[in-house]
């Protein structure tokens, strides 16, 4: 019986299998479920079907509706077959079929589609066949001419596929690629793809299983494969194992590294690495991770009994050490909206084992082990710390200073506790605004730390920096302020300011008043700090047809009295001093608490804005500071690391700062800042930088010039203090054309004409690949550390995997 017209019919699905099934990338071929058309005959209008149910346990929901639409149906009562002809279209859900012709076999339970077979499902994953065979009850089927794309652009394309037992699913001739086609020549070959005989996707294991395979770039052979395997895309986290490594070291010989990942459980899995060394024997490391309600934390091991400990030079840590080991964990957790507690910690069996073995996130020189509970509200804030400083360097003894058998960590502070907490009121407190500001700091060191030593000149010298005194110092400071502003009827801007600060330090330390210990006494030590300030600014706004202009005349003026107890205990927190227009307003021009500005001071400038209407703009700062009272706490020459000396401010009247940033609004910034001389405006400092950030290209550029600080050394790098420091440096990346970029840095030191650290590389991306391969090299004459020069080299393919690998080609640890 025929109906030549279009057939429309709508079924309500009660308690009824689907019609469609969604197929999958990891190889779903089910897409039509048993259906039971015996009372249907020859209609066109909607009926009610009631259909057996396959899906027992999770059948679907009683309001979908089957939608299924045709040029023409059919029903062949003698054959037992119903079959829709002609422009078919499918829907059920949001699962869609179209196809030339679909038939369904009653007595054999088979549903067959015909020409141009297209399905697409919910997820976007659209099916391609030329016809489809499959059972009603999804286990087994027959695919021809198959193609699959997902939304990521992930393909499979087969000349057929099979699908047996329900769950795998053999592609014959199979390419899988995770390239997008060529829009101008579809039949090109994608960049990369893997071309197989047979390509099986098994739904239990949730992998993609390569029998005689070949990795292709541009439909060219260069891998073969006889077996090979990688996890569905579609599946994020899997067991298995994980893109072996490879590494090449002078001392630890070729290295072959292989992990396996644990899938255990949806928040937690483990992962196990070996490493064998060619010289020093098997390193084998295991990773826990766990992600609870509310945080996350981990727990990694590594260890080696070393086979060789001689092939390190003999003056190296690595040369005394056999059984090797360290403990890595670190974790976050969110106690409330306000509150997160975590911690950061490396534990290992001496000073440089996570650094030789390339431990992952713990190789770098520096580590910091720390423990914190941090609170944050809509006016307060508060950080609880404990901290320990650790040195991976390969030196046994610490022979710089020629004092006893001194090693980095023992000179490393502990700190515990180190707490802040600042609060501000929430309402205007008598016109102004009223704010606390605690800080406690308890800093332990095993021996002492001194800076420009030299033992044989006998006591103490000018230059000389007691930046870490042995024994322990525990301070307690707090702070309240209360400060207000009010405009005047001519247009002054007028701040208030009155402040109170007082500190509590208690000191053991051991050698007092000692080559090696300034320090006369251990008694507790009480200081106050009260401060009143006034500042008056005077802004001027100017408009124009191209900008708007505002020029602010600042005056500041601050009574306190001299600052107390300098160099009676250890300045831990306020050695480092850069005078410039950032805090030339500011009420304490000290980094941290151990000192206090003393003695009444007036800080002169003014600030320049322009505003474009091209969305740029333009900022100028400059001034000058001036000791108008008491002692200048920045000429103290007690200070136990000389913080204020060299520093523009030590004299009654400052040197002058200033500083210009512009922006053009379109990718390009510079900037300028300098301090010049208070007698004849010679240079004394000064940094230029400049940025140029384009869809193609993006530099940046520096140059920095400090003269020479005898008494003051402001960084804790190897460069001679009693010479002027002159750098260069910049940074670029330019893209060559639409997947290849070049990128490179430079900085270079004109005093010594010495490369201080350079890189340069070559990277290529795309929508399935990526490919990049640098060369970095840092100088340890400015590092006081060690000479790094490698290269990196990386390489991904998407969905399948990468490899990433730095080879050290000179490396020479002190």
């Amino acid at each position: 019986m025929r109906r030549p017209e279009r057939a429309n019919l709508m079924f309500e699905m009660r308690n009824t299998s689907r019609l469609l099934a969604t197929v999958s990338v990891a190889g779903l071929l089910s897409f039509m479920g048993p259906v039971d058309f015996s009372g249907l005959g020859a209609v066109s209008h909607a009926q009610e079907i009631q259909v057996s149910n396959i899906f027992g346990e999770t059948p679907p929901l009683p309001e979908e509706q089957l939608l299924l639409e045709s040029d023409e149906l059919i029903y062949d009562n003698d054959r037992g077959l119903v079959i829709a002809t002609g422009n078919v279209q499918i829907a059920y859900g949001r699962s869609t079929l179209v196809a030339d012709r679909v038939e369904y076999n009653q007595q054999s339970g088979r549903v067959i589609a015909f020409g141009n077979v297209e399905i697409l499902e919910p997820n976007g994953n659209r099916i391609f066949a030329r016809e489809i065979d499959i059972t009603d009850d999804f286990r087994d089927g027959f695919v021809s001419a198959l193609n699959i794309q997902t939304p990521d652009n992930t393909r499979i394309a087969a000349e057929s596929a099979e699908r047996r037992d329900g769950t795998v699913t053999t592609f014959n001739n199979g390419v899988y690629t995770a390239c997008k086609a060529c829009e101008d020549n579809p039949e090109k070959p994608p960049f990369w793809q893997i071309r197989a005989k047979t390509v099986v996707i098994n739904n239990d294991t949730k992998t993609i299983e390569y029998e005689d395979a070949s990795l292709e770039f541009f439909g060219v052979p260069v891998i073969n494969l006889p077996r090979f395997a990688h996890a569905d895309p579609a599946i994020k986290r899997k067991s298995g194992l994980l893109v072996p490594d490879f590494s090449e070291d002078e001392n630890l010989g070729f290295g072959y590294r292989q992990g396996y990942f644990f899938n255990l459980a949806p928040n937690y899995d483990l992962t196990a690495w070996g490493t064998y060394y060619e010289r020093q024997g098997f390193l084998g490391e295991l990773e826990w991770r766990h992600r609870l309600a509310n945080g996350e934390y981990s727990i990694r091991y590594a260890g080696i009994d070393q086979d060789n400990p001689g092939a390190f030079d003999n003056t190296f840590i690595d040369s005394q050490e056999t059984d090797r080991h360290a403990v890595v964990t670190n974790g976050l957790f969110d106690i409330n909206k306000h509150w997160k507690f975590g911690w950061n910690a490396l534990f290992q069996s001496d000073e440089n084992f996570a650094r030789t073995y390339d431990i992952a996130d713990h190789d770098s020189r520096d580590i910091t082990n720390e423990i914190f509970l941090t609170g944050i509200g809509e006016k307060n804030y508060f950080d609880l710390r404990a901290q320990d400083f650790l040195v991976q360097d390969n030196q046994i003894d610490f022979t710089a200073a020629q004092v006893g058998n001194q090693t980095f960590n023992e000179q490393q502070a502990n700190i515990l506790p180190l707490l802040d907490y600042n609060a501000v009121s929430g309402d205007e407190f008598d016109n102004g605004q009223l704010s606390l500001n605690v800080n406690v700091a308890s800093v332990s060191r095993e021996v002492f730390q001194i800076s420009n030593f030299t033992p044989a000149l006998g006591p103490p010298g000018a230059n000389e920096r007691f930046t870490g005194i042995e024994g322990t110092t525990s301070r307690l400071s707090g702070e309240v302020e209360w400060k207000g502003s009010q405009i005047t009827s001519n247009g002054l801007v007028v701040t208030t300011s009155l402040s109170a600060r007082a500190d509590v330090v208690n000191q053991d330390s051991e050698n007092l008043n000692s080559n090696f210990n300034p320090l006369t006494s251990n008694e507790s030590i009480y200081r106050t700090m009260p401060a009143a300030m006034l500042e008056i600014r005077y802004p001027l706004i100017a408009g124009s047809e191209n900008a708007t202009h505002i020029f602010e005349p600042i005056a500041q003026f601050i009574a306190r009295p001299d600052e107390t107890d300098i160099g009676d205990f250890a300045n831990e927190d306020a050695q480092s001093l850069v005078f410039d227009t950032s805090n030339l307003f500011e009420r304490d021009k000290f980094s941290g608490f151990d000192r206090v500005e003393g003695g009444s001071r007036a800080n002169v400038g003014f600030r320049y804005s322009a505003s474009f209407v091209t969305g740029g703009n333009l900022d100028v700062v400059a001034g000058q500071s001036f000791q108008l009272g008491g002692d200048n706490s920045f000429a103290a020459t007690n200070d136990l690391v000389n913080v204020g000396q060299e520093s523009g401010l030590e004299t009654s009247r400052s040197d002058y700062v200033a500083s210009l940033q512009v922006n053009d609004g379109a990718g390009l910034s510079a900037g300028i800042g300098v301090r010049l001389d208070e007698r004849d405006l010679g240079l004394k400092r000064a940094e230029v930088s400049s940025r140029v950030v384009q869809p193609d290209y993006s530099f940046t550029s520096s140059y920095i010039f400090t003269e020479a600080q005898p008494n003051y050394r402001g960084d804790a790098t190897a460069v001679d203090p009693l010479r002027d420091r002159h750098e260069v440096s910049g940074a670029g990346s330019v893209r060559l054309d639409e997947n290849w970029r070049a990128f490179g840095s430079l900085t270079y030191d004109l005093e010594t004409s010495e490369v201080v650290r350079d890189s340069l590389g070559l990277a290529y991306d795309d929508d399935c690949f990526s490919f990049a391969i640098s060369y970095s090299n840092l100088n340890e004459d400015f590092t006081g550390a060690s000479s790094e020069r490698s290269i990196n080299f990386s390489i991904g393919l998407r969905t399948i995997g990468g490899f990433d690998r730095t080879l050290d080609i000179g490396d020479e640890q002190n």
